[in-house]
């Protein structure tokens, strides 16, 4: 797949974007497995941008910052001051991209409930949020993209080629949630926030492709996705 889609401008130039296939949607709608099977198919690089906000709370907590509601704004202070000088790098192994910090990916460790308890509170932050969308943008230097998360297709690549919005039932992502192990309905907490916060929220953009995998295997969901991102992607070539 080429890195960039064409459009002309005024004066018979160029405006040359990146392909971004955007996938949205709550906790446990099945963006991650999703996007990582289109990735693969068409030849993208997979970011996981939950991942990213997930690395900034982990550092966070390590670093002994208070990282709960209510935030106050000395808290909030504290983990901008902290982002804003930790050594965080993107790199892409495996056609996968991850936030290292000082080298390192905490992969296990950002998945722990303490972390996904905290995730929700750091992402609220709206300087969190315009330096994480800054970095996310970054990506696309990397090659063409599946970027999976909350406000890809409304806040980080609201030109992205090709936007989904992923959903189903509370009480079927919920049961796919404790499938996983997770014991508590913090994913209905974090989307709750998330809808609500100033910026990035939670919500479909108004040309993505509307999903509800209530009722669908993954495979079912991944043949509509596929299919929509091959007739797209065909149109550009």
């Amino acid at each position: 797949m080429r890195g960039v889609a064409r459009a002309g401008v005024g004066g018979g130039g160029e405006l040359r974007l990146p392909v971004v296939v955007a996938i949205d949607g709550p906790s446990a709608s099945g963006k991650g497995t999703l996007a990582r099977r289109l990735a693969a198919e068409f030849g993208c690089v997979y970011v996981d941008s939950g991942a990213m906000y997930r690395t900034l709370a982990w550092w966070t907590l390590q670093s002994g910052k208070r990282c709960q509601k209510p935030m106050r704004v000395e808290d909030e202070e504290e983990v901008v001051r902290l982002m804003r000088r930790w050594d965080a790098r993107v790199r892409v192994i495996d056609g996968e991209a991850w936030i290292h910090v000082a080298g390192y990916f905490p992969r296990e460790e950002i998945r722990s409930d303490r972390v996904e308890r905290a995730v929700p509170v750091v992402a609220q932050i709206t300087r969190v949020r315009v330096w994480m969308v800054a970095l996310q943008r970054d990506c696309a230097r990397h090659g063409p993209l599946v970027m999976e998360g909350r406000d890809i297709g409304t806040e980080v690549f609201p030109l992205a080629t090709v936007k989904f919005f992923l959903e189903a039932d509370a009480a079927v992502r919920q049961q796919r949630l404790t499938g996983r192990g997770n014991t508590g309905s913090v994913g209905e907490v974090r989307d709750a926030m998330d809808a609500t916060r100033r910026k990035g929220a939670l919500y479909a953009a108004l040309d993505a492709i509307r999903i509800d995998n209530t009722h669908q295997t993954a495979d079912e969901t991944y043949e509509i996705m596929r299919e929509h991102v091959s007739r797209r992607l065909g149109r550009m070539a």
